[in-house]
């Protein structure tokens, strides 16, 4: 009778502890994941595929290959070997991630190692490129102040394309009006590859004058303190965060700023396009805020229709619980107020769960 019992109350501790793993598997896959920006459906586009990557290079600049030494890799940069037409560009054709020699084959698989993009399209894009507009009709009708607080963008990098990089900065100046834009403030975070040295000052130099100031940190400081860094040099009334390979789109800066200007106090936080990692091809987002579950991970939620119901209908700002760390604006006095980022976290990830829960 005994070994009877003991063998089912074996039976029943396994029985538990799968379907415990099942449901703690379901719970972290259905939270963590469920949302995020490459799961979210969109209309038209495919599901996104893992790519398997070979194992990341080493952060040594000596010990990257011969063909991407500075003297060539910059040349490639600067002077696409395989520059296509413009209007070719815009329409994004196969074309732009054709293989034509091995030496296009070892720009794509250096950029996926390295900044896990294709590398090849975007050099061949350069630095300037016409994006959809992806606004709601309603929001191309929509008028703002003219007399809107200035901005200040800052955007940190470490070891960043520096292709993309170019690219976010001349798509601020293209689409950004002169009178609101302040300054771009570049932090280095002490980046090791070698176009983002000399290179990278002299294009600055000879391109944005006075307008782009850049941060070169002594040491590596991690994204929230560089952020804190180049918060510390803006002299602009709104701090506008960015990342470092982003494009922004048509009329990207008053939607941000006209709130701020009502109340100092609004943090705003703009939506957040697709560009495809693998093509680069540049694709709306559905309307969703920030949230986040009992973990603490961040995550995507859908809005719920009640918000999206007034008068000005979807085109209307909404209240999101959390904010997305990469991009965002905040009126430089209020971000000192409360005390800007945590400076003692060192590894992303938190920071905005952080701030968003200090926001009044």
């Amino acid at each position: 009778m005994g070994s009877v019992t003991l063998r089912y109350f074996c039976y029943g501790c396994i029985f538990t502890s799968v379907t415990w793993s099942l449901l703690l598997f379901a719970y972290l896959n259905l939270n963590q994941d469920k949302y995020s920006p490459r799961n979210v459906p969109i209309k038209g586009i495919e599901p996104y595929k893992p790519r398997r990557l070979l194992p990341r290079f080493t952060h040594s600049p000596n010990l990257l290959p011969k063909s991407f030494q500075k003297d060539k890799l910059v040349e490639d940069l600067f002077h696409p070997h395989e520059e296509l037409p413009p209007e070719k560009k815009i329409d994004m054709l196969p074309e732009m991630g054709m293989i034509f020699s091995k030496q296009d084959e070892e720009v794509r698989d250096f950029g996926y190692r390295k900044h896990a993009f294709n590398l090849l399209i975007s050099n061949r894009i350069g630095n300037h490129r016409e994006l959809p507009d992806t606004r709601e009709p309603k929001c191309k009708k929509k008028s703002y102040p003219f007399d809107l607080p200035s901005a200040s963008i800052i955007i940190c990098f470490y070891n960043e394309a520096l292709s993309a990089l170019l690219r976010t900065v001349h798509s601020v100046f293209d689409r950004t009006p002169a009178h609101v834009l302040h300054e771009v403030i570049l932090v280095d975070d002490d980046s090791e590859l070698g176009d983002l040295k000399e290179d990278l000052d002299e294009y600055i130099e000879g391109n944005f004058l006075e307008k782009v100031k850049l941060v070169r940190n002594p040491k590596r400081e991690g994204l929230i303190r560089g952020r804190m860094i180049g918060a510390s040099h803006a002299k602009g009334d709104v701090l506008v965060f960015l990342d470092s390979h982003c494009e922004v789109n048509e009329m990207w800066l008053q939607p941000l700023l006209s709130p701020i200007k009502e109340d100092r106090k609004t943090v705003v936080c703009p939506v957040i396009d697709i560009i495809s990692a693998d093509t680069l091809a540049y694709s709306s987002s559905p309307i969703v805020r920030g949230g986040f579950n009992w973990g603490l991970h961040f995550k995507w939620d859908s809005v719920p229709l009640s918000e999206l119901s007034g008068p000005e209908g979807a085109i209307a700002p909404f209240k999101s619980p959390t904010m997305a760390g990469g991009l965002f604006a905040m009126e430089r006095n209020y971000f000192n107020e409360l005390g800007q980022y945590d400076g003692g976290m060192d590894i992303w990830g938190g920071e905005n769960l952080e701030i968003s829960f200090r926001v009044k």
